[in-house]
């Protein structure tokens, strides 16, 4: 499974028709890898943080802050990841019973689920946002090393945002795939 192209469920890919994707889904697939490499990049940040930290307990010192660096980091690989999740159909789900259901049903809970996430996803935006905008106004800054709080946001409301557009085309994608089916 590659990191550029969206995949179905069962690891096909879903421009397997013969055709080539259009200019917009590579460079929306492109924008979506790109998010994923940046969590993969934050997520042995903080590992390397991590991992400097205690061993410069070695010679008891430590790297001052590390708590509010990692966390940062952390929130960013999880907020990085969902767009990609999204765009490769790659969230959890159990189909245990939805197996056995007719194609066009199928697609139906698919986009049920999807339109699912976009509200989900547009609720954290918004909620994100509104709270974002209230410790910018009050200039809160982390703990330790006074990390500005709205670096904290920063990934949130980028990867929410990219989540909602991952969602929606999910949505039209498991939409068109019923239509497909009803013909």
């Amino acid at each position: 499974m590659s990191l550029s192209s969206p995949t179905k469920p069962n690891g096909a890919g879903v421009d397997d028709k013969g055709h080539r994707p259009g200019i917009w889904s590579r460079v929306v697939a492109q924008v979506f890898r790109a998010t994923a490499l940046f969590g993969i990049a934050c997520l042995l940040g903080a590992a390397v943080v991590t991992v400097v930290d205690i061993g410069l307990r070695v010679f008891n010192t430590a790297i001052p802050g590390v708590v509010d660096i990692v966390q940062l980091l952390i929130l960013a690989t999880g907020f990085a990841a969902i767009p990609f999740a999204f765009h490769r159909d790659a969230h959890v789900s159990v189909d245990l019973l939805s197996q056995f259901l007719p194609r066009r049903i199928q697609s139906l809970l698919a986009a049920l689920a999807s339109l699912g996430g976009v509200v989900l996803m547009s609720l954290i935006l918004y909620y994100g946002w509104e709270a974002a905008k209230m410790q910018m106004m009050f200039g809160d800054v982390s703990q330790n090393i006074r990390i500005p709080m709205i670096w904290y946001w920063v990934p949130l409301l980028v990867g929410s945002a990219l989540s909602v557009l991952a969602a929606v085309l999910a949505t039209l994608q498991a939409l068109a795939g019923l239509f497909r089916s009803s013909s």
